[in-house]
């Protein structure tokens, strides 16, 4: 049958339906579901493979008929595989209820996903105006961001002697390694200092030691040590010194002179007290980690998660709106939503969890982008829930939309005893953990990152556990009992 192209796309639909299924318009008339179209010449006598042929001639034909065989048959149905897994299930078939709930689960994510997506948005948008603002190139010296915040104490370039003989597997010419000292004055209260130590090329993995002290007081504050580049905020509440000394010794040997820039950036945030009472940030943790990093681990994070939301926001919207397009013109769509779940549940819902987490980690953490805001605003210093109402909506339907595959099962239809009824009840138990396993793990393991309480974290301890239970040990008991067979 040729149907014309002129004619508007749901005349072509409703014809193109007909000419598959010619009792479909009787059904809806007579108030019945209508079925599927099925491919009855092309793919169950050819197979896909037998229609490549008319892909060149007739490529729309083709297509819908390729459409029907992913929709329709056995081998593309990835119920059958979670079937196997467990003789006791058996495929369900879903009906135009559980179609329609499916479809407002997605409808309040996509909404949620939104707001999230604009949310995101907003925290890099005011983030890099931050930096433009206070960390702009005109207020860079000597590699150092110093905006109108913050005062250079002390900046300069140390010098060690070479530590060993031209032939480095020589035991003569060896000095002893010599500690290069130097004062500076805080002018903050109570004094708040970063300290930022950088080995210069060619040796900038040398390994090395800094001292500090207040002058004219008796032992020391503390003691850094690393390897490389390293940055470090002091704060000192119960000693209002201003005057400061610091020795630096190097530890690593070498046959050259070697140079080492440190420099003393004192802060004049005039809430600093404020900055200093926020329960939920390190405000040493993420001063050091904004100058070492210059903006970068969290912020790269942040910009990720930007591009998965839009990703995964597409995703939802395309998958729900090809759902929604069947159960309005053929109401039966329960063959179409048993793969879209599972697709689903592949390309968006299971990393999704992942993407969550992610931005609740580049802003939620103790040094992460919101507790580096604390810096430069006070708005920012105040007490904040990671899982405020928005945040939880997206987690509570990227979660239930994770869970949806526990639609596709079903028991088999016998009399079970009291053993195998707890078996089945445990196997939907490991299925759902498998599902939420990204999320759950995280939870479990941030506890500073999200500042919940004992009884959410010891939630997430359970899932978490059977899990990963689920995912390591049922395959290797699996892989044993092949071993005692063959």
């Amino acid at each position: 049958m040729k149907i014309p192209q002129e004619m508007p796309a749901a005349e072509r639909a409703q014809l193109w339906g007909s000419a598959t299924a010619p009792t479909k318009q009787n059904d809806r008339r007579k108030g019945g579901r209508a079925s599927d179209p099925v491919c009855k010449q092309g793919h169950a006598e050819t197979g896909l493979y037998g229609t490549l042929g008319d892909m060149a001639t007739k490529p729309r034909q083709w297509l819908m008929e390729t459409a029907r065989w992913l929709e329709n048959s056995d081998d593309t149905d990835p119920v059958q595989a979670l079937a196997w897994c467990c003789d006791d299930f058996r495929p369900r078939k879903l009906k135009a209820p559980l179609v329609l709930a499916w479809l407002v689960v997605q409808g309040f994510g996509i909404i949620f996903q939104t707001v999230l997506y604009y949310e995101v948005v907003q925290h890099l948008v005011e983030f890099e105006d931050t930096i433009a603002k206070y960390c702009g190139p005109e207020h860079q010296q000597k590699g150092v961001c110093l905006g109108p915040i913050w005062n250079l104490s002390y900046s300069g370039i140390l010098s060690f002697p070479p530590t060993q003989g031209s032939d480095s597997r020589s035991d003569f010419d060896f000095i002893i390694p010599s500690g290069q000292s130097f004062d500076f004055n805080i002018k903050s209260t109570p004094p708040t200092f970063l300290v930022g130590v950088e080995p210069q090329k060619p040796h900038a993995k040398a390994r090395w030691r800094l001292s500090l002290s207040a002058r004219g007081e008796s032992g020391e504050l503390e003691m850094m040590s690393a390897t490389g580049d390293k940055y470090n905020v002091f704060t000192s509440k119960y000693r209002p010194v201003q005057a400061w000394s610091a020795s630096m010794t190097l530890k690593s040997s070498f046959s050259e002179y070697a140079q080492i820039h440190v420099y003393v950036v004192d802060s004049n945030l005039a809430h600093l007290e404020d900055v200093h009472a926020q329960g939920q940030c390190g405000f040493e943790e993420s001063w050091g980690n904004f100058n070492e990093r210059h903006s970068g681990q969290h912020h790269q994070v942040m910009w990720f998660t930007k591009h998965a939301v839009t990703f995964f926001l597409l995703v939802s919207m395309c998958s729900a709106g090809l759902v929604l397009h069947r159960f309005y013109f053929y109401v039966e769509s329960g063959k179409l939503l048993g793969r879209i779940i599972m697709l689903k549940f592949v390309v968006q819902d299971f990393p999704q969890q992942m993407c969550l987490v992610m931005y609740l980690f580049s802003w939620y953490a103790r040094d992460g982008l919101r507790c580096q805001m604390c810096l430069f605003h006070p708005k920012h210093c105040d007490e904040q829930q990671a899982l405020h109402w928005t945040n939880l909506m997206v987690c509570f339907f990227t979660l239930l939309s994770a869970v949806a595959n526990q639609l596709l099962l079903q028991a088999k239809a016998r009399r079970y005893e009291d053993d195998e009824e707890c078996f089945l009840w445990c196997a939907r138990g490991a299925m759902l953990s498998v599902s939420v396993l990204p999320f759950s793990t995280a939870i479990l393991f941030s506890p500073s990152m999200l500042h919940l309480g004992a009884l959410v974290y010891f939630a997430a301890g359970v899932p978490t556990l059977v899990g990963w239970f689920t995912l390591i040990c049922i395959p290797l008991a699996t892989a044993c009992d092949d071993d005692d067979i063959f």
